[in-house]
């Protein structure tokens, strides 16, 4: 199995960057945290956070046969409790969160399965749950998985949408990805996207990963960490999602 370690300020930051460096998602690794942030005195000699993540076995393979006989251990009216009682907590959770916000709209559950749970929001008004290119629905669905888990409630991945806005997204960032690969190899010179979130700077990189004719990296820090595409003649040793 994959594994890399990243270190970076926060450990949510060490996590993006990892996933980023694999370029997976979350609910398809495991995660250590190896050394959390710490500060050093008048901010001398403070460590930075440092996590491991490695690629979970594919399913069929022996180990993960093994881990699925260790789950099926359960009768399947366990499961079935189980099951309901994360969703149950995922929508209190996030109908908690969209009353804060003023927002009161239908909550569609799909799942949970293999990869997870799926919780999307169908109406009007829920532009103010979207936000500019997707940051309030990404931070959203960020609270959402914390406070879920620190309840012991879950341990699966909750992704939150809002009317099929992550398909459309992802279909947009994959275009303006590809239109900027055949112009970075047109003119040889490399072509960067506007900064984003980690989610969609993932997007970018696999769906340029099969282009042998450009590379991309990740260049930046915080909010302004935005991907560079890099066509193959000038990127030299540049490694993908660094």
């Amino acid at each position: 199995m994959r594994s890399i370690e990243m270190e970076a300020g926060t450990i949510d930051e060490a996590i993006e960057r990892a996933l980023e460096a694999l370029q997976v998602t979350r609910d398809k690794v495991e995660l250590e945290i190896l050394e959390n942030t710490t500060r050093g005195l008048l901010g001398l000699g403070g460590k930075r956070a440092r996590v491991r993540a490695t690629i979970r076995a594919p399913r069929g393979t022996a180990e993960a046969i093994g881990a699925e006989d260790v789950v099926s251990q359960g009768t399947p009216s366990e499961t079935d409790s189980a099951s309901s009682d994360v969703v149950d907590a995922a929508r209190a959770v996030l109908e908690r969160i969209l009353s804060a916000l003023g927002v009161e709209v239908p909550v569609e559950v799909r799942g949970p399965t293999e990869d997870g749970l799926t919780l999307e929001l169908i109406g009007r008004d829920t532009g103010i749950v979207i936000g500019r290119h997707g940051q309030t629905l990404d931070a959203i669905e960020y609270l959402l998985n914390r406070i879920v888990a620190q309840r012991g409630q879950a341990s699966i991945r909750i992704a939150l949408d809002v009317e099929g806005y992550r398909e459309r997204r992802r279909e947009s960032l994959e275009q303006t990805a590809r239109r900027l690969a055949a112009q970075a190899k047109k003119t040889g010179r490399s072509e960067a996207l506007s900064p984003m979130s980690p989610r969609d700077r993932r997007i970018v990189h696999l769906a340029l990963s099969e282009d042998a004719g450009v590379t991309t990296q990740s260049e930046g820090e915080g909010s302004y960490r935005r991907v560079v595409i890099i066509p193959s003649r000038s990127a030299g040793r540049a490694r993908p999602g660094a």
